[in-house]
């Protein structure tokens, strides 16, 4: 599903050049858990950026679905991540004074869907927040926003969820119920890919990326007590 082929991104801060990523190779396939793992400054965001269409890489090539997205115009980018990939941050970007339900529609309305409440409804169930749908995005707990989040995410029905830092702003309990919901998405058939510091969070996943400096340093497959290296 996914493939990037010696990607590098170098920004300018202050006049100098800081390599966010440099020479990321990686293939991710459909239905894969993925934790992409590194401290602050490794280069996790700046590889999220790119793997979520957010941001052009420098260099290297990336191919989604066997598509080069490399000449794609901003309109088409913007219409590619509404269509395939869904998007979890740490600080959950709700509409405070928006209930639940209208909050999980907004990606529906750049959509050529019809039936908006329908889904909406239908994802709220699915992270089992039906019952808060008319609730004002205020009025709920963190985990709850956080699955309010994840329920806007899935209401395009993406192939990927991204993932970044999504129990960064939660308590254990919380932390661990967001995490159980990603494992049920990817159980569904959901490519899920979560960008994480926290190497208990990343021990959840299938497969564990390791990023440093800019640079894959480690690439594991977990299958039961097996660990095997990712080319």
């Amino acid at each position: 599903m996914i493939e990037l082929e010696s990607i590098g991104r170098v920004y300018r801060k202050n006049g100098a050049a800081v390599v966010g990523v440099q020479n990321v190779s990686m293939r991710i396939e459909a239905g894969e858990f993925v934790a992409i793992l590194g401290p602050s400054g490794s280069g996790k965001s700046t590889l999220m950026n790119v793997l979520g269409l957010l941001d052009r890489p420098d260099s290297g090539r990336y191919l989604l679905n066997g598509q080069d997205v490399k000449d794609l115009d901003e309109k088409a980018l913007a219409g590619l991540r509404n269509r395939v990939i869904g998007f979890v941050f740490q600080s959950y970007h709700l509409l405070p004074r928006t209930t639940a339900l209208e909050n999980v529609q907004l990606p529906l309305l750049y959509s050529k869907r019809t039936d908006i409440r329908g889904r909406g409804e239908a994802a709220l169930e699915a992270v089992g927040l039906a019952h808060r749908a008319s609730h004002f995005a205020s009025e709920l707990s963190g985990g709850q926003q956080q699955r309010v989040a994840i329920a806007r995410a899935i209401v395009n029905e993406p192939a990927v969820l991204l993932a970044d830092e999504p129990t960064g702003n939660l308590d254990p309990a919380a932390a661990e119920e967001i995490i159980a919901l990603f494992e049920q998405l990817n159980g569904r058939g959901t490519t899920v890919i979560l960008i994480t510091h926290d190497n208990s969070i990343a021990q959840r996943a299938r497969r564990i990326i390791r990023i440093q400096a800019g640079q894959i340093v480690s690439d594991v497959v977990r299958d039961g007590a097996q660990v095997s290296a990712r080319a």
